[in-house]
């Protein structure tokens, strides 16, 4: 992407801070979020972003920022997304997840400005979901959809996540900081298990870039092929580069809303899916009669070679 408007929604955030290091130097972006301190912070580093305080729970803010920036591309990452939080805050997360994002689509509709793409960023949580946040997401990309078959001139891009290696609120900072406390008497597993989908804040902009190039029509999903890792030799991994290498690992349940194993693409998903190098599509047509699933239980990442892999992606 060059010598375009980007407006990123949520862009204070992990993901929306690695999109500003590598798209700032060749476009103009507009960053909206609603955490007047982040905002502090990125404004002193650079200087020729345009940032504006909003929330996408309101309408007004969106449109103002659209009217008044009329960006190329809307890159939409704000959310909620932390599962206990949002199953414990249902209807808030409902207004950010769901809601929020229908009031972006609306002032797409009533702006007289006409972008020319849209940008969701979604989640694997998303796929066969059973907690507040990856349903709030299903719904989301459904609305995407819905808005994508009304209208040919914006392409509509979707793009699925797994868990973003050393993002907010993930694990691996989460045993880091337990790691670097003095008194770290054991690392919490929920589940002895439990996998998950990891991959670095590049790929997530890979994905993008990806996406950008490749989707010629609306409404599709992208899935990368990324490994899967079992939780368990994550911490053990982690342990070994501490100052508390012979720590114990104390199993202590799944959480609300938790899986034991995530999924990308679902058996009723995969009829519909292209297959590329290095990602999936999700169309709407049949491609194939044969079901398969993208699981996190499926190509994970051998135990031997988990310290290699994070190491590699500057873990450790």
């Amino acid at each position: 992407m060059n010598d375009k408007r980007i407006l990123i929604i949520g862009g204070t955030g992990a993901l929306g801070k690695i999109l500003i290091k590598h798209y700032h130097k060749n476009n103009s972006l507009i960053i909206m979020s609603r955490d007047e301190h982040k905002h502090v912070v990125l404004m002193k580093e650079y200087k020729d972003i345009k940032f504006q305080i909003g929330d996408v729970k309101d309408k007004e803010s969106i449109m103002r920022t659209i009217n008044e920036y009329k960006p190329d591309i809307i890159i939409n990452a704000a959310a909620l997304k932390h599962v206990p939080v949002c199953e414990m805050n249902v209807y808030e997360s409902v207004k950010t997840n769901i809601i929020g994002h229908q009031n972006l689509i609306d002032c797409i509709n009533m702006s007289n400005h006409q972008i020319e793409t849209l940008i969701f960023i979604s989640t694997d949580k998303a796929c066969k979901p059973i907690n507040v946040y990856g349903m709030c997401k299903a719904i989301a990309e459904k609305l995407y959809a819905n808005f994508a078959a009304k209208q040919s001139d914006i392409k509509v891009i979707m793009a699925r996540y797994g868990n973003v290696l050393e993002s907010t609120g993930s694990v691996i900072p989460f045993f880091k900081k337990l790691l670097a406390s003095e008194n770290c008497e054991f690392l919490p597993i929920t589940h002895k298990e439990m996998t998950r989908f990891l991959m670095t804040l590049e790929n997530a902009v890979k994905l993008i870039e990806w996406a950008y190039f490749h989707t010629d029509s609306h409404g599709k999903i992208v899935v990368p092929k990324v490994k899967s890792l079992r939780i368990v030799d994550v911490a053990q991994e982690l342990a070994k580069s501490s100052k508390h290498p012979e720590v114990k690992l104390k199993y202590i349940g799944i959480r609300a809303g938790e899986k034991i194993h995530e999924e990308m693409i679902s058996s009723e998903e995969s009829l519909r899916c292209v297959e590329y190098e290095e990602y999936y599509m999700i169309t709407n047509e049949i491609t194939s009669q044969n079901p398969w699933a993208y699981s996190s239980r499926n190509n994970i990442l051998e135990k031997e070679n988990v310290g290699e892999f994070l190491k590699d992606k500057g873990v450790l």
